[in-house]
């Protein structure tokens, strides 16, 4: 969370973890921030008992802990939920507020898979990509729904091929980009599928092309990917790699290590973030 955000609210002491975003939240108006800018990920599950206490005993907002508990009981639908606790921080204004109201209006008109994807991708869009995962599963393994077009699952397929692609289990990607490119045909997805075989099977891959694809732009598609990889050079990432090992190579054995310490701490905080 970036940005300075005055809080008129108390600031909690022990914060409220949103454990699928990694984040602490110590005021309402955090709260609020976050579910005005992130109201694609937002579902049912926001307002649990662990949320009520927080508000209730860290905040001291025993009147909207109350509010809370009432809409829980009675089951109430997400649209009121987040407008109540929007109205009673005061800090967005109404028409702020309004513009949100249109959006969860519009989210209730979709059905439950529509719903699912457009939280997946959210997830997607942050690189929380196992919270990504876990929704498109569920569509997947939903009973399909045939009055949801085609490219609606193929880009379900992709996104999930994607997911795995990011946590480097790419050998589990290709069966989705595969799946993609057979319900929408895009070369998106054949390239997505073509790379995700080269880095999983490496010396092993055989480009055998015994499907239907064209072979004019499977061949296109195989040069594409090898420029891209001979690009891979140049990147930062690459070229902090080669630093740290040219540190090694000049005999700065304790520099290499420290080195090496801050780029691993680096790739824990974002696997963690990807996992979670």
């Amino acid at each position: 969370m970036s940005g300075l955000i005055l809080c008129r609210t108390r600031e909690a002491e022990n914060p409220y973890y949103i454990s699928n975003m990694d984040l602490k939240i110590y005021s309402l108006e955090e709260l609020c921030y976050y579910i005005y800018n992130n109201i694609y990920l937002i579902g049912i599950d926001l307002v649990d008992n662990k949320l009520v206490a927080f508000i209730r005993y860290e905040i001291k907002e025993a009147e909207l802990a109350d509010k809370l508990d009432y809409f829980i009981r009675e089951k109430a639908g997400l649209a009121e939920i987040v407008i109540t606790i929007l109205k009673y921080v005061d800090y967005y204004n109404l028409s702020e507020i309004e513009e949100l109201r249109e959006i969860l209006l519009t989210l209730d008109t979709q059905n439950v898979l529509e719903r699912l994807k457009a939280r997946a991708d959210g997830f997607l869009e942050n690189r929380c990509y196992f919270s990504a995962m876990k929704n498109y599963s569920n569509i997947i393994n939903s009973d399909k729904d045939n009055t949801l077009p085609g490219i609606f699952y193929a880009k379900v397929y992709h996104n999930m091929g994607v997911s795995y692609a990011n946590l480097y289990l790419f050998k589990q990607s290709i069966e989705y980009f595969n799946e993609a490119y057979k319900i929408g045909q895009h070369e998106e997805s054949l390239k997505c599928r073509m790379v995700a075989e080269k880095l999983a099977l490496g010396n092993e891959f055989k480009d055998t092309n015994d499907s239907n694809e064209d072979s004019e732009e499977v061949y296109v598609l195989n040069r594409e990917i090898e420029t891209l990889m001979d690009n891979a050079s140049y990147s930062e990432e690459y070229k902090e790699l080669e630093h740290i090992n040219s540190l090694k190579n000049d005999g700065l054995v304790s520099e290499s290590y420290k080195a090496i310490d801050v780029v691993l701490e680096e790739w824990k905080k974002q696997y963690t973030k990807f996992t979670t």
